[in-house]
């Protein structure tokens, strides 16, 4: 055995550690290499969010140039919808999708996941889904197209037929081809049906596209749901189906909304299991509470926080998979058009959306479906249940001013007021009822006035009376729903047409009576 040189060891040394260096140098260079190949997007990022290291994929997807970019917080480049879903910013071990900002203009969709390195660093990957959703919107647009056209049709062949009704029975009264008053009485009659009938559907077409009238109050879920069960269980009685509920002792369960569009929704929804289930089956309406996180509310479409929920379950047929996205659309419907015209699940989607909630459903073909409803819990105390006493007023002295650019609506109103010993004025247009309400020599006890017309002749009228009413009352009527009051008298009282005479003079009357 011989002395080694010391020189020789050292030589030996050095040649393993640069032959260590090469190969990692080339591994690096081939890591390197396999990453600012790839066409989607690898940072590096610390603690603070701050950018350390991004891929040449950055600037392909978002614009901007890799150097720009180091330094600043992956955050910030968030649309601003998104930013919360980056909160922690540390680990995202579930994909999310967020919006990044492009360097050019609008934002680039991407699915988003991250870990943290042995190093201490986090790694994120971003994948484009921008194409994804470009197609998805276009299908989406297909789709509401094919749901205009079946909304057309139906609302043309809905109305059509009620419109026959009534020109038909005008038509008859007013060339006098009716023998006697009972005739005329019974056509008439008839009319007023078939006008009752379009005024419905003219409701549930709102209630659809989320403008109905909403006539909000604080609810205990359980204790409106114990009053309705009877009802549910008139619902299912034609058919052998067991009706279980579950939940309606639970305290505290209470949303504010309005409750005859909950009570809507509920219907609609047991109407719909009822329908899936042959003959007979097993139904459950349960009540429950469910704190939504900030991952399970963006799923829904729902900001975080605390829920009532209502399930309505059967075991019935079930929902196919393909049609799921379909179900709340206007008029889709899988039954026959005579048993069903596809119109209660929109309604229920309708309802949901206005009362800032969600519709969710899970479906087995075969095994059953179930739809759950969510309502934000609300710490507002109960809404007491009080009868409004109605009251007609003894005076004959109370003049009215009806505005309204539609003539055949103010000859039918002001002939109902007269009618009830009011004293009425009428005028078209904003601009004329202002100067009639200036030149008047006494002030109108009440001012009854069109919302949309002509040159904005309703608002203009409204602001006007916001500033100048002093006693005179303010009563606003619109097809619309009262949201088109929103900019210019928000609290002003409102009645939405088509209304019935009784009703509008009832209003009238309540609106006089109050001191």
């Amino acid at each position: 055995m011989t002395d080694s040189d010391p020189e020789n060891d050292l030589e030996i040394h050095i040649q393993i550690e640069n032959k260590i260096f090469e190969h990692l140098k080339v591994s690096e260079n081939r890591y390197r290499h396999l990453l600012e190949s790839m066409p989607n997007i690898v940072v590096l990022y610390d603690d603070a969010g701050c950018i350390i290291y991004a891929n040449q994929a950055w600037t392909h997807l978002l614009g901007d140039e890799v150097d720009d970019v180091i330094g600043q917080r992956l955050v910030d480049f968030c649309h601003p919808e998104d930013r919360d879903l980056m909160d922690p910013i540390e680990e995202i071990k579930t994909p999310i999708e967020i919006r990044l900002r492009k360097s050019s203009s609008g934002h680039c969709s991407l699915k988003f996941q991250a870990a943290k390195r042995p190093d201490g660093q986090y790694q994120g990957f971003l994948i484009d889904v921008s194409e994804n959703r470009i197609l998805e919107q276009i299908l989406r647009k297909s789709l509401k197209m094919d749901a205009i056209g079946r909304v057309s049709g139906w609302i043309a062949h809905e109305f059509n037929n009620l419109f026959a009704i009534i020109l038909g029975g005008s038509d008859r009264i007013l060339r006098d081809q009716t023998r006697d008053l009972s005739d005329a009485k019974f056509e008439a009659n008839r009319i007023q049906k078939a006008a009752n009938q379009a005024a419905e559907l003219t409701k549930q077409l709102m209630t659809v596209s989320s403008q109905q009238v909403m006539r909000y109050t604080v609810v205990d879920v359980a204790a409106k749901m114990q009053d309705f069960y009877s009802v549910l269980e008139e619902l299912v009685a034609s058919k052998a189906i067991k009706l279980h509920p579950r939940g309606f002792d639970i305290p505290g369960l209470v949303v504010k909304v309005d409750p005859t569009q909950l009570v809507m929704a509920v219907t609609n929804l047991v109407i719909n299991a009822r329908e899936a289930m042959e003959p007979q089956g097993d139904l459950w309406i349960e009540l429950n509470s469910r704190t939504l996180t900030n991952d399970e509310g963006h799923g829904q479409d729902l900001p975080p926080g605390d829920y009532v929920v209502l399930a309505v379950e059967d075991d019935g047929c079930g929902i196919e998979e393909s049609i799921r996205e379909q179900i709340f659309e206007p008029f889709f419907t899988t039954k026959d058009p005579v048993r069903g015209k596809g119109f209660g699940l929109a309604i229920a989607h309708g309802i949901m959306k206005q009362s800032k909630g969600s519709i969710v459903v899970q479906s087995t073909v075969g095994v059953g479906t179930r739809f759950e409803l969510f309502f934000p819990l609300t710490t507002l105390e109960l809404t007491l249940d009080t009868e409004a006493e109605e009251s007609i007023p003894e005076q004959e002295s109370y003049r009215v001013l009806l505005v309204d650019d539609e003539p055949l609506i103010l000859e039918l109103t002001a002939g109902a007021l007269r009618g009830e010993n009011f004293v009425v004025d009428t005028s078209s247009s904003g601009a004329e009822a202002i100067e009639m309400i200036q030149k008047s020599e006494s002030p109108y006890d009440l001012v009854v006035t069109d919302v949309v017309m002509p040159l904005d002749g309703g608002k203009l009228l409204l602001r006007y009376l916001s500033d100048h009413a002093g006693d005179t009352k303010v009563l606003a009527v619109s097809g619309y729903d009262q949201s088109v009051l929103q900019e210019v008298a928000p609290s002003v009282n409102f009645l939405q047409k088509p209304f019935r005479i009784p009703d509008y003079i009832q209003r009238v009357s309540d609106l006089l009576a109050v001191d």
